[in-house]
Protein backbone atom coordinates (compact mmCIF):
# COMPACT_ATOMS: atom_id res chain seq x y z
CA UNK A 1 0.00 0.00 0.00
CA UNK A 2 1.15 3.01 -1.03
CA UNK A 3 2.06 6.59 1.20
CA UNK A 4 -0.83 8.01 -0.19
CA UNK A 5 -3.00 5.07 0.21
CA UNK A 6 -2.26 4.59 3.85
CA UNK A 7 -3.13 8.69 4.62
CA UNK A 8 -6.03 8.20 3.02
CA UNK A 9 -7.71 5.11 4.78
CA UNK A 10 -6.30 6.98 8.19
CA UNK A 11 -8.27 10.02 7.45
CA UNK A 12 -11.26 8.41 6.30
CA UNK A 13 -11.01 6.35 9.75
CA UNK A 14 -10.45 9.20 12.13
CA UNK A 15 -12.54 11.65 9.92
CA UNK A 16 -15.27 11.34 12.44
CA UNK A 17 -13.13 11.64 15.75
CA UNK A 18 -11.64 15.21 14.01
CA UNK A 19 -14.87 16.68 13.55
CA UNK A 20 -16.14 15.72 17.08
CA UNK A 21 -14.49 19.29 18.33
CA UNK A 22 -16.98 21.00 15.81
CA UNK A 23 -20.06 20.41 17.57
CA UNK A 24 -19.52 22.66 20.81
CA UNK A 25 -17.48 25.33 18.69
CA UNK A 26 -20.14 25.67 16.53
CA UNK A 27 -23.11 25.38 19.25
CA UNK A 28 -20.73 28.67 20.81
CA UNK A 29 -20.83 30.19 17.92
CA UNK A 30 -24.63 29.97 17.68
CA UNK A 31 -25.05 31.20 21.16
CA UNK A 32 -23.31 34.58 20.62
CA UNK A 33 -24.71 35.50 17.47
CA UNK A 34 -27.92 35.09 19.48
CA UNK A 35 -26.24 37.01 21.98
CA UNK A 36 -25.36 39.74 19.82
CA UNK A 37 -29.01 39.76 18.25
CA UNK A 38 -30.46 40.10 21.54
CA UNK A 39 -28.40 43.37 22.58
CA UNK A 40 -28.68 44.79 18.81
CA UNK A 41 -32.87 44.50 19.54
CA UNK A 42 -32.34 45.83 23.06
CA UNK A 43 -30.55 49.07 21.91
CA UNK A 44 -33.62 49.63 20.01
CA UNK A 45 -36.03 48.87 22.91
CA UNK A 46 -38.39 52.01 23.48
CA UNK A 47 -38.42 53.00 19.67
CA UNK A 48 -40.64 53.09 17.18
CA UNK A 49 -38.08 50.55 14.71
CA UNK A 50 -38.45 47.78 17.72
CA UNK A 51 -42.44 48.25 17.73
CA UNK A 52 -42.64 47.52 14.18
CA UNK A 53 -39.80 44.93 13.94
CA UNK A 54 -42.14 42.92 17.18
CA UNK A 55 -45.44 44.03 15.22
CA UNK A 56 -43.57 42.21 11.90
CA UNK A 57 -42.64 39.09 13.91
CA UNK A 58 -47.00 39.17 14.92
CA UNK A 59 -47.68 38.61 11.32
CA UNK A 60 -47.56 34.95 11.72
CA UNK A 61 -51.37 34.75 13.29
CA UNK A 62 -52.54 38.27 11.13
CA UNK A 63 -56.13 37.96 12.21
CA UNK A 64 -56.05 38.51 15.99
CA UNK A 65 -57.25 41.45 17.41
CA UNK A 66 -53.95 42.15 19.70
CA UNK A 67 -51.92 42.33 16.44
CA UNK A 68 -54.50 44.57 15.26
CA UNK A 69 -54.37 46.56 17.87
CA UNK A 70 -50.34 46.71 17.81
CA UNK A 71 -50.32 47.88 14.29
CA UNK A 72 -52.91 50.63 14.98
CA UNK A 73 -50.44 51.91 18.13
CA UNK A 74 -47.65 51.26 16.47
CA UNK A 75 -48.99 53.85 13.57
CA UNK A 76 -50.32 56.39 16.56
CA UNK A 77 -46.72 56.48 18.06
CA UNK A 78 -44.90 56.86 14.55
CA UNK A 79 -47.58 59.58 12.94
CA UNK A 80 -46.80 61.30 16.64
CA UNK A 81 -43.22 60.96 16.49
CA UNK A 82 -43.25 62.34 12.44
CA UNK A 83 -45.91 65.11 13.46
CA UNK A 84 -42.86 66.67 16.35
CA UNK A 85 -40.06 66.09 14.34
CA UNK A 86 -42.10 68.00 11.60
CA UNK A 87 -42.74 70.86 13.14
CA UNK A 88 -39.81 71.18 15.06
CA UNK A 89 -41.57 70.88 18.32
CA UNK A 90 -38.63 68.33 20.12
CA UNK A 91 -37.53 70.78 22.47
CA UNK A 92 -41.29 70.82 23.67
CA UNK A 93 -42.22 67.47 23.79
CA UNK A 94 -41.20 64.00 24.24
CA UNK A 95 -42.64 60.24 23.00
CA UNK A 96 -41.87 57.19 25.19
CA UNK A 97 -43.26 54.06 24.33
CA UNK A 98 -43.04 51.13 26.74
CA UNK A 99 -44.64 47.45 26.20
CA UNK A 100 -47.54 49.19 28.15
CA UNK A 101 -48.26 52.81 26.88
CA UNK A 102 -47.31 55.55 24.54
CA UNK A 103 -46.66 58.47 27.02
CA UNK A 104 -46.39 62.19 25.30
CA UNK A 105 -44.88 64.58 28.06
CA UNK A 106 -44.73 67.93 26.92
CA UNK A 107 -43.25 71.27 29.15
CA UNK A 108 -46.12 72.88 30.73
CA UNK A 109 -44.87 76.38 29.26
CA UNK A 110 -45.80 75.12 25.94
CA UNK A 111 -49.10 74.28 27.01
CA UNK A 112 -50.02 77.47 29.53
CA UNK A 113 -48.97 80.60 30.52
CA UNK A 114 -47.32 80.43 34.20
CA UNK A 115 -50.22 80.41 36.91
CA UNK A 116 -52.20 79.34 34.62
CA UNK A 117 -54.81 76.35 32.93
CA UNK A 118 -56.31 77.77 30.21
CA UNK A 119 -54.66 76.20 27.20
CA UNK A 120 -52.25 78.47 24.68
CA UNK A 121 -53.44 78.85 20.98
CA UNK A 122 -50.52 78.01 19.89
CA UNK A 123 -50.24 74.22 21.29
CA UNK A 124 -53.21 73.39 19.91
CA UNK A 125 -52.52 72.39 16.40
CA UNK A 126 -50.49 69.73 18.02
CA UNK A 127 -53.06 68.71 20.63
CA UNK A 128 -55.96 69.03 17.87
CA UNK A 129 -53.26 66.43 15.85
CA UNK A 130 -53.39 63.84 18.47
CA UNK A 131 -57.05 63.50 18.41
CA UNK A 132 -57.49 62.76 14.70
CA UNK A 133 -55.52 59.57 15.96
CA UNK A 134 -56.63 58.70 19.15
CA UNK A 135 -60.42 59.17 17.62
CA UNK A 136 -60.89 55.82 15.78
CA UNK A 137 -58.61 54.00 18.72
CA UNK A 138 -60.12 52.31 21.86
CA UNK A 139 -57.50 53.24 23.88
CA UNK A 140 -57.96 54.92 27.38
CA UNK A 141 -56.12 58.21 27.45
CA UNK A 142 -54.81 59.72 30.78
CA UNK A 143 -53.88 63.55 31.42
CA UNK A 144 -51.47 64.30 34.17
CA UNK A 145 -50.51 67.37 35.43
CA UNK A 146 -47.32 68.02 37.03
CA UNK A 147 -45.81 70.66 39.00
CA UNK A 148 -42.40 71.98 40.49
CA UNK A 149 -41.97 72.60 44.20
CA UNK A 150 -42.46 76.04 44.34
CA UNK A 151 -45.77 76.75 46.52
CA UNK A 152 -48.32 78.54 44.51
CA UNK A 153 -51.44 80.65 46.50
CA UNK A 154 -53.47 82.76 43.97
CA UNK A 155 -56.94 83.53 44.09
CA UNK A 156 -58.04 80.69 41.71
CA UNK A 157 -55.59 77.84 42.73
CA UNK A 158 -54.81 77.22 46.40
CA UNK A 159 -52.12 74.92 46.28
CA UNK A 160 -49.84 73.23 43.30
CA UNK A 161 -51.84 70.18 43.44
CA UNK A 162 -55.07 72.52 42.34
CA UNK A 163 -52.87 73.95 39.31
CA UNK A 164 -52.27 70.49 38.25
CA UNK A 165 -55.36 68.90 38.57
CA UNK A 166 -56.89 71.85 37.01
CA UNK A 167 -54.14 71.80 33.57
CA UNK A 168 -55.28 67.72 33.28
CA UNK A 169 -58.89 68.51 33.37
CA UNK A 170 -58.15 71.25 30.54
CA UNK A 171 -56.38 68.88 28.39
CA UNK A 172 -59.52 66.12 29.18
CA UNK A 173 -61.85 68.84 28.20
CA UNK A 174 -60.14 69.76 24.97
CA UNK A 175 -60.53 66.03 23.90
CA UNK A 176 -64.19 66.22 25.34
CA UNK A 177 -64.99 69.16 23.34
CA UNK A 178 -63.29 67.43 20.12
CA UNK A 179 -65.46 64.80 20.35
CA UNK A 180 -63.38 61.47 22.37
CA UNK A 181 -65.82 59.47 24.13
CA UNK A 182 -65.27 60.40 28.20
CA UNK A 183 -65.54 56.98 29.58
CA UNK A 184 -61.90 56.73 27.52
CA UNK A 185 -60.49 59.80 29.62
CA UNK A 186 -58.86 59.83 32.97
CA UNK A 187 -57.21 63.21 34.29
CA UNK A 188 -55.15 63.03 37.35
CA UNK A 189 -53.28 65.79 39.24
CA UNK A 190 -50.12 65.18 40.49
CA UNK A 191 -48.31 68.30 41.76
CA UNK A 192 -44.84 68.57 42.66
CA UNK A 193 -45.38 64.57 44.46
CA UNK A 194 -43.79 62.89 41.15
CA UNK A 195 -40.51 64.99 40.18
CA UNK A 196 -39.22 63.70 36.49
CA UNK A 197 -35.87 66.03 37.79
CA UNK A 198 -34.62 68.02 41.30
CA UNK A 199 -35.91 71.17 42.18
CA UNK A 200 -32.58 72.32 42.82
CA UNK A 201 -32.05 74.46 39.73
CA UNK A 202 -34.53 76.21 37.30
CA UNK A 203 -33.98 73.70 34.54
CA UNK A 204 -35.05 70.61 36.91
CA UNK A 205 -37.81 72.87 38.05
CA UNK A 206 -38.82 73.34 34.54
CA UNK A 207 -38.87 69.90 33.09
CA UNK A 208 -41.15 69.09 36.73
CA UNK A 209 -43.85 71.60 35.33
CA UNK A 210 -45.12 69.56 32.82
CA UNK A 211 -48.52 67.55 31.05
CA UNK A 212 -48.07 63.52 30.53
CA UNK A 213 -50.58 62.34 28.44
CA UNK A 214 -50.39 58.16 28.52
CA UNK A 215 -52.26 56.15 25.33
CA UNK A 216 -52.80 52.85 27.44
CA UNK A 217 -52.23 50.06 25.29
CA UNK A 218 -54.12 47.48 24.67
CA UNK A 219 -58.39 47.91 24.19
CA UNK A 220 -60.33 49.62 26.70
CA UNK A 221 -62.07 47.01 29.36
Amino acid sequence: MSVLQKFVQYTEEHMEETELWMLPYSTLMLTLVILFIMFYAFSYSGSVEYETALSDLAETNPNDPRVKQMKQEIALAQNIRDFIEKNKMTDKIQLIITPHHIKIKMESFALFDSGSAELKPGIGSFLEHLHGQLKPMSNMVVAEGHTDNIPIHTAQYNSNWELSSARAFSVIYYFINKGLAPDRLIAHGLGEFRPAASNETEADRAKNRRIEITVVRGAKG
